[in-house]
């Protein structure tokens, strides 16, 4: 899923994105410099302040891209350049606070030194962490972390892996694990144009069900698929504007599925049908063309308390693109953040996807990713025979993969603390949070169960509570969910 609110965390603290007075000096407030008439300045000097990792020399290259040198004229008390060359900055994602002031040299009239305050975020951050335990799985572990100014040059390179032990109880399963290293250049110099690159390996062994209650967890029955996933993706985006940007990618991977033979399963009354493992035999190639959309309005609620965030993917596949698979898989959110008269933040949001044709059984849609309470996929894996908690009595926990989503959520965060630093923890914010899901197969998967008198499209709850800590390596939460996600219930 592209985005979900419970996964962004609350807007930036105000001043991360508040509007700077780019061309004012210290001496002149707000009210004065409008008074100003509006005169040429010459840039004498140029200064950097607040820099630790990031080279002042870069920052000095990003205002030379604006036009901001020693020796140019800019127009006091504005100038375009000055704001353009700020949320270039900012969008390096090296620095928390940019802030352009304007000081006058001492008996050089018409001359001021360009100085630029920053304040430094920490470049590396840690976006995942698995750790956990399973009736299937008896440990698992692993990590993602992300370096979003590598090598001073304002490019990110990722990377990270999972492991986990050899599945319980059930015969001729095998370890999954899972890496993945990427890098990117989100925008080139001198364009609006990035580029990314990602390679990955996955070796799964994924439960299926060959016998008992659709409902019942219990690993002994279940087996195990096996496959094993390498490949690639390139692609480019392209900045529309400061919140927009679109992206263009394109994979492929080399899939080699081991399938048992003529697996089936058995009902509680003895009935036995086969079963579709949505695999491919052996080794087989899957290619899809990706199209992304990002609009990123969160600045705009740490400015004006209120703002929005819109993101879309759209993965075609096709024997026309090389591909041995033929679906379109569409899915897209959006949330809306605002800041209540005491502070608070109440943020609602929505997601769905769809998928129209036949996927392989790894990009069509799971459950367990819309409950909070149930594990998840963890770098494209399942390390879980549980389904979603039934709190309505729909049939949710009877379900595994689908076709066909869509989750409403409402999230409510407390602000306990925040402090500006390059160290340690940053800010911490208690959250809670509701919502609903729903979630439904094919159209011959929603016939069958009409049929035999179940929801087509069952109807999951989901609610959460707990404590989320902003540190400069990344957010860590501790709530209940989180809990219940990786413990063996």
């Amino acid at each position: 899923m592209p985005w979900t609110a419970a996964a962004a965390g609350p807007p930036a603290p105000v001043g991360a994105a508040a509007p700077a007075s780019p061309t004012a000096s210290p001496s002149a407030g707000p009210a004065a410099a409008g008074a100003q008439e509006r005169r040429s300045v010459t840039i004498a000097a140029l200064e950097v302040r607040g820099t630790e990792q990031t080279p002042a020399a870069r920052v000095i290259e990003i205002l030379a891209g604006e036009g901001l040198r020693q020796g140019e004229t800019l127009l006091w008390p504005e100038d375009a350049r000055v704001q353009r060359a700020r949320l270039r900055l900012l969008q390096t994602d090296a620095f928390e606070r940019v802030t352009l002031r304007l000081r006058p040299l001492p008996g050089e009239p018409g001359s001021v030194t360009l100085t630029v305050d920053v304040e430094e975020r920490s470049s590396l951050e840690v976006t995942d962490l698995y750790l956990g335990t399973s009736r299937f799985t008896p440990f698992r572990g692993g990590i993602q972390a992300l370096e979003r100014n590598f090598l001073g040059r304002a490019l990110q390179l990722g990377g990270g892996f999972i492991w986990g032990s050899l599945p319980r109880h059930v015969p001729r399963s095998r370890r999954q694990q899972a890496f993945r290293l990427h890098l990117a250049a989100p925008r080139l110099r001198g364009s609006r144009f990035g580029l990314a690159g990602t390679v990955y390996v996955t070796s799964a062994s994924e439960p299926y069900r060959i016998a008992g209650r659709t409902d019942d967890p219990d690993p002994s029955l279940f087996r195990a698929v096996d496959y094993g996933r390498i490949g690639g993706i390139l692609g480019t985006t392209f900045n529309a504007g400061n919140r927009l940007v679109f992206g263009l990618d394109y994979r492929f991977e080399r899939v080699n599925a081991q399938l048992p033979t003529d697996p089936t399963y058995t009902s509680p009354i003895g009935e036995s049908q086969p079963i579709d493992l949505e695999l491919l035999p052996g080794v087989h190639r899957l290619t899809s063309f990706n199209f992304g959309l990002n609009y990123d309005g969160r600045d705009e609620a740490a400015r004006f308390g209120k703002g929005a965030r819109v993101a879309l993917d759209l993965q075609l596949s096709s024997p026309l693109v090389g591909s041995q698979y033929e679906y379109i898989k569409l899915v897209a959110g959006a949330a809306y953040s605002f800041r209540l008269p005491w502070g608070h933040w109440i943020t609602p949001s929505v997601v769905a996807g769809q998928i129209a044709g036949r996927a392989p059984r790894f990009e069509r849609f799971f459950a367990g990713d819309l409950s909070d309470w149930t594990p998840g996929r963890e770098l494209g894996l399942i390390y879980t025979t549980r389904s979603p908690v039934d709190v309505f009595n729909t049939g949710i926990d009877r379900r595994v993969l689908g076709s066909l989503f869509a989750r409403f959520d409402l999230e409510y965060v407390w602000p306990l603390f925040q402090r500006n630093r390059v160290r340690g923890i940053k800010a911490g914010y208690l959250v809670w949070s509701t919502g609903i899901f729903t979630f439904a197969g094919d159209s011959a998967e929603r016939a069958r169960h009409r049929a035999a008198g179940e929801w087509a499209a069952p109807i999951g709850f989901n609610a959460n509570f707990g404590l989320r800590l902003e540190t400069v390596v990344g957010a860590l939460e501790f709530t209940v969910g989180n809990v219940l996600r990786r413990t063996p219930l």
